[in-house]
């Protein structure tokens, strides 16, 4: 025993020696990085005064510099070969370092409080089979007093935080100690990674902030021994490209007086910062999927989009067009005779018992059920691939097609394959386009937001592209309309002394499910999702032994407890705070029936603050039963680019207020709370009315008529804004009798 006992403190001791080691090298490494960024010779950096015209500005980022580069290394390592004899192989390395650095002028309160605190990321390892990502990250900071004094920050002070509900996201947290208004803040992140058989995350730079920019400056070096691309986006400036003495390519741009900034309100980044998507490969990692497009080393700046769409079909062809017996194998693998539900379903449709699209839209939520419950490990990808082989593999007269991820650059500019998302259509039936049910659950007839409107092609065989290039072949998804993106809302609520009583019944169609998500439990969904395919006479339920099943109501049990506390969060984002009480909540419709598509869930409980009296009167806050409205800010008025709402959307709410007994409405309080403004931007209207001496009703509606509006247009929606924020505020006196 004492021997073991040895043993262990020997061990670990040995650990935590190595830990110290590990630390040591890690502060070695930082402290090197700090002491060369800052002594770069960059005279933006030296700047002390800002422009006349930028002296009302929050903040203003006297520089940004961004130094990229990437070397193709090659490894050794050893693998099975004949007879499982060990095999030298090659491995596949890139070493890359990516400085961003900039120098940011704190010109009021609001710009103090916002950059006295930083994030970035902590040092990580992922393992892959024949290959790893190592990335190492460090952070420095000083401050440019206003006597000119600098004052370097202490970074190894930083906080790890977890992110997420499982707490899946880690980073590290930076104060900013001693910083005040005009302060000039110096902050730099670096981030070396060298990685093996993996090819690198994209690189993005948006020459755009949320402030003005005196000076961008971006230098990158890049072995020529690798496969760069990169596509120009949204209106910004080419690199000027040469190659230095060893044959690497150089890539450099300036730009000085960059006015024009990220509104904080309703701004698509991807879709409307000037911006450059970069991807590199090292074409002979044989472990990684490399596109057709980058198998050969060099430069391509702006290459077809035709090359790149034929990446993803070079990769998925034989799945589109052969591959009709990989869905089967999805539904026998994950589900209880999920391969006879399915053969089912193909034969009630041949049989005329229930149309093509009845069949596709069941098969569709058969899969989401498998999806989006993660229980059979597929992604979005995967998804679009297993559906469309599941209706070749019964029949079904279907179609693929090719979008981009919402989000992402427009097919007709695409720049990597990972970037594009399969759909599947019925042949002759225009009103289903099934897409995976990326971020959200949706109908089988719902189109997920952010893909409505876009550019899209549909595949076609090898032989026939041949013949006609993809580039003739582009067309535009139907967009949405306001009446699908809807949410309706039913208030009743009935004064108790000083506590109003409510129920309140949300029903979300269209992209205004989104709000509901997060109140969505495990067991909603797969429940949900349960009921809706046991319409023709299955039961359906995943495969699971008696551990798993016991761990997945274990799940549901800790979910129910976890649901009640995000019922209140859905409360406290509707009245601007918290219940005094919390009563129930639950889910009624997950909103996955094509023929009833709307997610609907009902909350009851009380507040205790919405109520005052005065005297024998009582003011009710009615503003207060309407949802929580934005409250713009000066700087959120002046704009310069559209504003991207993605969907028109419509807001409709029905307040209903039981009157106390012995009190009556006061007639002139009740006179002024209608309101009524439309213009081509939107709409906001409230019409009150006293239904019966003890009931007051309330009809309001919200529209955003535009997924997008001009900037030409923002007056006007302002007035609609400013309507609603001011009838929030609305209050009215009932006396008493």
């Amino acid at each position: 025993m004492r021997k073991q006992f040895v043993l262990f403190t020997f061990l670990l001791l040995g650990i935590v020696a190595m830990h110290a080691d590990s630390m040591a090298e890690y502060r070695a490494f930082a402290d090197t990085v700090r002491a060369d960024v800052y002594s770069m010779d960059l005279p933006a950096f030296k700047v002390r005064d800002i422009p006349e015209k930028y002296r009302n500005e929050s903040a203003v980022y006297k520089a940004i510099y961004e130094n990229f580069d990437a070397k193709k290394k090659t490894g050794v390592g050893v693998r099975p070969g004949p007879m499982m004899l060990p095999t030298i192989s090659r491995r596949a390395r890139i070493e890359a370092g990516h400085l961003t650095r900039m120098l940011i002028h704190i010109n009021d309160k609001a710009a103090l409080e916002k950059y006295s605190e930083f994030d970035f990321g902590i040092d990580n390892k992922k393992n892959y089979f024949e290959g790893y990502e190592k990335n190492r990250h460090v952070m420095g900071a000083r401050l440019i007093k206003t006597d000119n004094r600098i004052v370097d920050i202490d970074t190894s002070d930083f906080v790890e935080v977890e992110e997420g509900k499982t707490g899946e996201n880690k980073r590290r947290k930076l104060a900013i100690p001693g910083l005040e208004v005009g302060d000039d803040i110096d902050v730099f992140f670096y981030t070396e990674t060298r990685m093996q058989n993996v090819h690198p995350d994209p690189l993005t730079f948006y020459l755009k902030e949320s402030a003005p920019i005196l000076n961008y400056r971006i230098h990158c070096v890049i072995d020529d021994n690798l496969t760069a691309q990169y596509r120009i986006l949204n209106g910004a400036p080419d690199f000027d490209v040469t190659r230095d003495d060893d044959g690497n390519y150089v890539l450099d741009l300036e730009i000085a007086d960059i006015s024009a900034k990220e509104p904080r309100l309703w701004y698509n980044q991807s879709q409307q910062s000037p911006q450059i998507k970069m991807y590199l490969f090292n074409r002979r990692n044989s472990s990684d999927f490399t596109p057709k497009s980058a198998r050969f080393d060099g430069m391509q700046c702006n290459p077809p989009a035709e090359w790149i769409i034929g990446d993803r079909w070079d990769q998925d062809d034989w799945w589109l067009e052969n591959g009709a017996v990989a869905g089967n194998l999805v539904m026998k693998n994950y589900l209880k005779d999920g391969h006879k539900i399915a053969k089912d379903i193909g034969k009630m449709v041949k049989d005329g018992r229930i149309s093509v699209r009845e069949g596709a839209d069941y098969l569709y939520n058969l899969l989401c059920y498998l999806y989006i419950g993660n229980l059979a490990r597929l992604n979005a990808h995967d998804f679009a691939l297993q559906y469309n082989s599941l209706l070749k593999a019964h029949k079904f007269p279907i179609e693929a097609g090719l979008s981009s991820v919402p989000d992402q650059e427009p097919l007709y500019d695409v720049i990597n394959l990972n970037n594009t998302i399969f759909f599947t259509s019925l042949q002759g039936d225009s009103s289903r386009y099934y897409f995976p049910p990326k971020n959200g659950i949706y109908s089988p007839s719902d189109m997920i937001p952010g893909a409505n409107g876009r550019v899209a092609m549909m595949w076609r065989k090898p032989k026939e592209r041949k013949k006609v290039p993809d580039g003739d072949n582009y067309f535009r998804l139907p967009a949405t309309t306001l009446a699908k993106n809807r949410n309706i809302t039913y208030v009743d609520a009935v004064i108790d002394g000083s506590v109003i009583d409510i129920n309140r019944k949300e029903i979300h169609t269209g992209a205004a499910k989104r709000h509901a998500f997060p109140i969505l439990s495990e067991e909603d969904v797969n429940e949900g999702y349960r009921k809706y395919l046991s319409r023709y006479g299955h039961t359906v339920s995943v495969k699971e032994n008696k551990k798993r099943a016991a761990e997945r109501m274990e799940r549901y049990a800790d979910g129910r407890k976890e649901q009640k506390e995000d019922f209140k969060n859905e409360i406290r984002e509707y009245h601007g705070e918290y219940p005094s009480e919390f009563v129930d909540g639950k889910v009624t419709s997950l909103g996955i029936n094509p023929d009833s598509t709307a997610l609907v869930y009902e909350l009851s409980y009380k507040m205790d603050n919405l109520v005052k009296r005065a005297g024998n009167n009582v003011i009710l806050s009615l503003g207060k039963l309407f949802c929580d409205q934005l409250e713009l800010l000066p700087s959120d008025r002046e704009r310069d680019v559209d504003a991207y709402f993605g969907t028109p959307r419509e807001y409709v709410t029905r307040i209903s207020v039981d009157i106390p007994s012995g009190y009556t409405v006061n007639e002139s309080s009740l006179s002024g709370l209608n309101r009524l403004i439309l213009n081509e931007s939107g709409a906001f209207s409230a019409n009150t009315t006293l239904v019966s001496p003890d009931k007051l009703q309330v009809d309001i509606i919200k529209r955003y008529n535009k997924g997008v509006l001009p900037v030409s247009e923002w007056p006007e929606m302002l007035s609609v804004l400013d309507m609603a924020s001011e009838w929030n505020n609305v209050s009215i006196l009932l006396e008493k009798k």
